[in-house]
């Protein structure tokens, strides 16, 4: 089929979801946060390692020199060394002491907590014979030799120890303090950390959700005008843009208000444009109607003179043919200007007359009276049991269905097999909606023509099989009348295939 005017606008299909803005700009924020929580903590725990590893090896070497000054120099030898190391005076709960000769742990044992002497066991003696015997190699003089401070794992714990050269040639002293103090500082401080990051990263999360919502404010009624703007039809008829609603965004001093400031520019732009469209298009329906009414009082002259002339005059037959040729231009030219009248009556809002119309024997008689003025077509028909009634104009009604069959079969070869079906749908209507489609099996309208194939004065270059070529203001008719009754008209078209679908709500009795 052909002719028309400009088919529904279908919304396109967006992404998959993605994150909002101020998702995002929250997000961003918390995990800059977090980066910076975890970058502090880090190095906050590692300046304190560091702090607690100078104190501790401090405290390793006071230790380790109250050892050799007081305990070993005041023990008689060997023998009595342990005991005597163990009486040095301001030795701590856990210190380590142990007199290693020839890589061999002669004496080895700590202050326990309650300040007695606690010997190590085996398995601790053969782990600091271990550690000696491998610190060997890596020796430094200083005063006498010396290893470490270095850390040690033993059954009790870990430990930080120094190893000293017996000034009295008895052989290596080593001297410990343990971790514990340490890594309990250290844990307690990554807890301490973890916590507060938290406790910051969630009050800044909550209240940067208040801010951002809240800065991002306009940026969303900015959307929401925009979205009212999309929703609107902007092609036609008179249309009011929400100009003021941009107001309350639009401060050039901030980057959001200058974009409120430019959106709402631009909208008084388009609105601008829109009235001016409005009043060109009004000024063209009024003339078009005004000359169309004019033309009806001429053409119908014209066409009562050429009946006055065939029937008092005497012709020839190449005046006769000449005659036919005038008064069919005239009755094509009076459908036109008929065509165009209703047109603009449609334009202008004019209320529907409203009656119950039967859709089902429309339907019958409409195609009975094709079947009649176009042989060369096979005309089907799928009818509901019961009658199809809908509020409306019979006469525009008629129309409809008569210029969709005429398009059929105008524009189809002959053979084509033209469908007029009717039924009934829930739709979107209360009441239901009545479904009238008609369909061919011809050779299909183009692509390109059916963007527009509802467009006034549309006619397709290379249309279907056919000669016919009106004026392009069937369909135009067509989609007018259906919207003046409150329905929509759908188009579908491939090769074999062409089918057109009317809704329009049933009377609600």
């Amino acid at each position: 089929m052909s002719t028309g005017g400009a088919a529904p606008r279908a919304r396109p299909r967006g992404p998959g979801r993605v994150l909002q803005l101020r998702t995002k700009l929250l997000l961003t924020v918390l995990a800059l946060l977090t980066v910076a929580c975890a970058a502090v903590g880090a190095l906050g725990l590692a300046v304190l390692d560091m702090s607690l590893g100078e104190q501790l090896d401090g405290r390793v070497r006071e230790a380790s020199f109250r050892t050799i000054e007081y305990g070993v120099r005041a023990a008689a030898g060997p023998s009595e060394e342990l005991e005597a190391m163990m009486e040095v005076p301001a030795q701590g709960a856990g210190t380590l002491n142990a007199r290693i000769v020839d890589d061999e742990v002669v004496r080895a044992g700590l202050f326990a907590a309650d300040g007695t002497r606690q010997e190590l066991t085996d398995e601790d003696r053969r782990r600091i014979g271990e550690l000696v015997t491998s610190l060997g190699a890596e020796s430094e003089e200083i005063g006498g030799r010396q290893w470490g401070p270095v850390d040690v794992e033993l059954t009790v714990g870990g430990y930080r120890v120094l190893v000293v050269d017996d000034p009295w040639d008895w052989g290596l002293v080593l001297t410990g303090l343990p971790l514990a103090d340490k890594e309990d500082t250290l844990r307690s401080f990554g807890v301490s950390t973890t916590a507060i990051s938290t406790g910051a990263i969630a009050v800044t999360g909550l209240v940067g959700l208040v801010v951002v919502r809240r800065t991002l404010r306009p940026v969303e009624r900015l959307s929401d005008v925009a979205t009212r703007v999309s929703e609107l039809d902007l092609d036609h008829g008179e249309v009011v843009l929400p100009v003021g609603a941009v107001a309350p965004a639009a401060h050039p001093d901030t980057e959001v208000g200058r974009l409120g400031h430019a959106f709402g520019r631009m909208l008084d732009n388009v609105a601008h444009a829109l009235t001016a469209r409005q009043r060109s298009e009004t000024r063209v329906r009024r003339f078009v109607a005004d000359a169309s009414h004019e033309l009806r009082t001429p053409l119908a002259s014209i066409r009562g003179y050429a009946e006055l002339i065939r029937l008092t005059e005497p012709m020839s037959e190449q005046g006769r043919n000449s005659l036919s040729r005038v008064e069919s231009e005239a009755a094509r030219m009076t459908a036109l200007v008929e065509d165009l009248l209703l047109l603009a009556r449609l334009d202008e809002g004019r209320a529907v007359v409203s009656e119950d119309v039967d859709l089902l024997e429309l339907v019958v008689e409409t195609v009975s009276d094709l079947r009649v003025a176009a042989p060369g077509h096979v005309w089907r028909l799928e009818l509901p049991d019961e009658p199809v009634l809908v509020r409306g104009d019979p006469a525009q009604l008629r129309q409809v269905l008569i210029n969709l069959l005429a398009n059929a079969h105008q524009h189809t070869p002959a053979g084509t097999t033209v469908t007029a079906s009717l039924g009934t749908a829930a739709g979107t209507e209360p009441g239901g909606e009545a479904v009238l489609a008609v369909g061919d099996d011809g050779p299909g309208i183009g692509a390109d023509f059916l963007e527009h194939i509802f467009s006034r004065f549309a006619r397709e270059d290379h249309a279907r099989a056919g000669s016919a070529r009106g004026a392009g203001l069937g369909l135009s008719i067509v989609e007018a009348i259906v919207h003046a009754h409150h329905g929509r008209i759908d188009v579908s078209s491939a090769p074999g295939s062409t089918r057109f679908t009317v809704r329009l709500p049933l009377a609600d009795h």
